[in-house]
């Protein structure tokens, strides 16, 4: 894709910032890979470019660039480089671009991921494709790949037209999750195990090759996006609120969300865990009890089931 066809650029620096601001509403792992590509791209511009207002105007966006990197932990001397390298995440398995089938069975495996996953893996591909094709000569390979890469791009075209990114179900910070009380579910329960574990130890991305004890099919990403699809369909249908009007907790159903690192509102849910951060232990135990006494009562109603009370976790 054109860098003018994009919302995002680096023709100059006014276009970087915009670029940086408009980043702002996605989580930190895509910023830092979609400032990098584009790092990686108006670098190879430059190598193609002679008129000296426009080197000047790109040079100065990879500087916005270069420094926004540095000051997020994404930079090459970053102290977090160590870090990221350590924490390697596994590739999703089976994604190619060498024919069409490779391409087709490539979206299927990607169907039920994150969406902001989904765009990046086949921004990937393509980009790949670009520099595989330009070291083949065989024509056969040639024309396989150039069909396998049609499908990734219409994918990618559809994808962009129907703003999927709008579905995307950003991770909540497993810091925040823990301070709430624990679920009473046991999927949610070991989806959290999995989250916290020694594994992904909070980092959602190893979750993408991670599965349930009980089904080695279907990784923890795909899971939790089933999931968060029928309890927001739930709380849309029962017009369900978020928060509780009187102590500001989240609700129930609220809760059922945040179990599988998710909320609609993090922001207020942020303000709420800091508020209750301030109140004396006692205060927080009644207040706890309280909301969770309320939603048991509401759920009877409805349903008729009697449910245990919510183990309030000791704050860290």
């Amino acid at each position: 894709m054109a860098e003018g066809d994009s919302k995002f650029g680096f023709k100059d620096m006014e276009k970087a910032l915009e670029t940086l601001k408009l980043l702002e509403s996605h989580d930190m792992q895509y910023r830092k890979l979609t400032v990098r590509g584009l790092l990686g791209r108006a670098k190879r511009v430059l190598t193609m470019t002679k008129a000296e207002e426009k080197l000047k105007n790109i040079n100065a966006a990879i500087g916005v660039f270069e420094k926004w990197l540095e000051e997020n932990g994404g930079g090459a001397s970053s102290k977090n480089a160590k870090t990221d390298s350590e924490d390697k995440v596994e590739t999703v398995p089976g994604l190619g671009f060498k024919d069409k089938a490779a391409a087709e069975a490539t979206l299927s495996i990607l169907a039920e991921r994150d969406p902001d996953y989904q765009r990046l893996a086949i921004k990937g591909l393509i980009g790949s494709s670009k520099r595989v094709l330009s070291g083949t000569k065989n024509e056969d390979k040639i024309t396989a790949i150039k069909e396998g890469v049609q499908v990734l791009e219409d994918f990618l075209e559809k994808f962009e037209a129907e703003n999927r990114i709008k579905d995307n179900r950003a991770y909540l910070p497993l810091a925040v999750v823990t301070k709430l009380p624990d679920p009473q579910e046991q999927l949610a329960t070991e989806f959290l195990e999995a989250y916290g574990g020694s594994k992904a130890k909070g980092n959602y991305k190893h979750l993408r090759t991670m599965f349930p004890k009980a089904d080695d099919t279907t990784s923890w990403d795909i899971v939790r996006n089933r999931q968060l699809s029928k309890l927001l369909e739930q709380i849309k249908s029962e017009e369900a609120k978020l928060f509780d009007a009187e102590t500001g907790a989240p609700t129930d159903l609220h809760l059922q969300l945040i179990h599988w690192a998710y909320s609609p509102q993090p922001d207020k849910l942020k303000q709420y865990i800091e508020t209750l951060a301030k109140k004396t232990p006692e205060k927080r135990k009644q207040e706890s009890s309280s909301s969770a006494s309320d939603s048991s009562a509401t759920s009877q109603d409805s349903d008729g089931e009697d449910k245990p009370k919510r183990k309030k976790k000791r704050e860290e």
